[in-house]
């Protein structure tokens, strides 16, 4: 669903903050006193996941993940559609002391369950559950930005799926042999851009509805360093959702059960060659800056465009 995440940021000083980020980022040479973290202060637990899943200064990194998709009917088995590969651009703006914007822009290929290869433009693949032929479309989502502070995150600039709870920060972590993880769920409604009414096969519903279970895993040591502003991490993303506009699934009983893992990257030319080979040929637009594109889409309304 919308990406989250914060949006614009540095513009001209990205080079600038790049540079300096090289000195203060996961795998700084120099060493610098720990600082105990207190997760139950606001402050403290909004900080580590920052530096976890974004940064706490201005600053760009990238979020690389894949994964699979299947298909699950009532009664029936589970069956493995498609693979996705995705990049995200993901931009930390400082704003205050204790006030960031982060945005993030994605840029998603499919592949073929059997193969590296990514699809073509116009390849169709067989559902296995309809038995029809479908086409695929690589997708873009974003931009979508959140405000992070010392209380639970927003969603500005773009519409607010989240519960306005004006709660403190409060992210559930662990520390296990050294490493610090944060496991949450969440539940998203919200209308879906595809009416049924408008479009019987693609649209599975008037809402759109997500459950989502994600983990995030990195060093505590360099999460304690004040001198680190970006930690390296993992994470892994599972999540059940309605039929896909592409898979011409429409109202059918069932849903599709994603399955994920990827890590944060530093640098754009830690991503695999390959995969950003075929982003400069599926997702030019991706590489632009100061921003890759203004406005916010998905892949909802990018199959509306593509039926004009």
């Amino acid at each position: 669903m919308a990406n989250e995440l914060t949006r614009r940021a540095l513009l001209g000083t990205v080079a600038a903050t790049a540079m300096t980020g090289a000195m203060t980022s996961s795998g700084a040479s120099r060493k610098s006193a720990r600082k105990s973290l207190n997760f139950s202060d606001p402050i403290d637990n909004v900080t580590a996941y920052l530096k976890l899943r974004a940064a706490t200064e201005t600053r760009d990194v990238f979020m690389w993940f894949t994964g699979t998709l299947d298909l699950v009917v009532p009664g029936d088995p589970v069956r493995p559609i498609i693979a996705v590969e995705s990049l995200i651009l993901r931009r930390t703006e400082r704003l205050a002391p204790l006030q960031w914007n982060v945005t993030d822009w994605e840029a998603a290929l499919y592949r073929p369950l059997d193969s590296d290869r990514y699809l073509e433009p116009g390849e169709r693949i067989r559902n296995p559950v309809t038995g029809r032929d479908v086409e695929p479309f690589h997708y873009r989502e974003g931009p979508v930005r959140f405000r992070f502070s010392d209380r639970e995150p927003r969603i500005v600039g773009s519409r607010d799926i989240l519960p306005d709870t004006g709660r403190p920060f409060s992210y559930p972590w662990r520390i296990v042999n050294g490493d610090l993880w944060m496991t949450k769920s969440s539940y998203i409604r919200a209308p879906n851009w595809l009416t049924p009414a408008e479009f019987p096969e693609e649209s599975s519903g008037p809402q759109i509805v997500v459950a989502t279970h994600s983990s995030l895993r990195g060093a505590l040591a360099e999460v304690e360093d004040p001198a680190v502003d970006a930690v390296r991490s993992d994470f892994a993303y599972t999540a059940t959702s309605g039929w896909l506009p592409w898979m011409k699934m429409g109202s059918a009983p069932g849903f599709v059960s994603w399955a994920e893992s990827g890590r944060k990257l530093l640098a754009l030319d830690e991503a695999p060659t390959a995969q950003l080979a075929a982003l400069r040929r599926h997702h030019a637009e991706w590489f632009a800056r100061p921003e890759p594109w203004p406005e916010f889409t998905n892949m909802y309304l990018q199959y509306k465009a593509r039926r004009r």
